[in-house]
């Protein structure tokens, strides 16, 4: 994956209009480069010097491969995506599903059984779960 997606995964990795808009930016470049790999492929006088021959073999399957890895790195980001939307209904259920002394009644229990390392993450998963909300 390269460096510039990975860190704009990171960056939106709860927002989910960021992660929207980098899959969008996604579709556009891959859309981009499938134009150039048909121009090329089905106009070899318009490819100018590659217009023939091995050049012109190397240069589709180089374009190949770049739409293949967009593709690998549209699907990371559709899968964060994916997990962040679980989790939003995941919180839905919880919230409209219970009363409030449920979770109050939860995280007490919470407190009682787990170790102090796997309270602290789980109050900070179920802290960022609500501010993703």
């Amino acid at each position: 994956m390269r460096q510039e997606i990975a860190s704009k995964l990171a960056e939106c990795s709860s927002n989910r209009e960021g992660l929207v808009a980098l899959l969008n930016h996604l579709d556009e470049e891959r859309r981009s480069i499938k134009s150039h790999l048909r121009l090329i492929s089905s106009e070899p006088k318009l490819a100018g010097e590659l217009a023939r021959g091995r050049k012109r073999q190397e240069q589709i399957r180089k374009i190949q491969d770049k739409i293949s890895f967009i593709q690998v790195e549209r699907e990371a980001v559709r899968n964060k995506l994916g997990a962040l939307k679980r989790e939003h209904k995941s919180l839905n259920r919880v919230v409209n599903s219970r009363a409030p002394e449920f979770s109050q009644a939860f995280m007490a229990a919470a407190e009682l059984c787990l170790s102090e390392e796997l309270f602290v993450e789980l109050e900070a998963k179920a802290q960022e779960i609500l501010t993703a909300r």
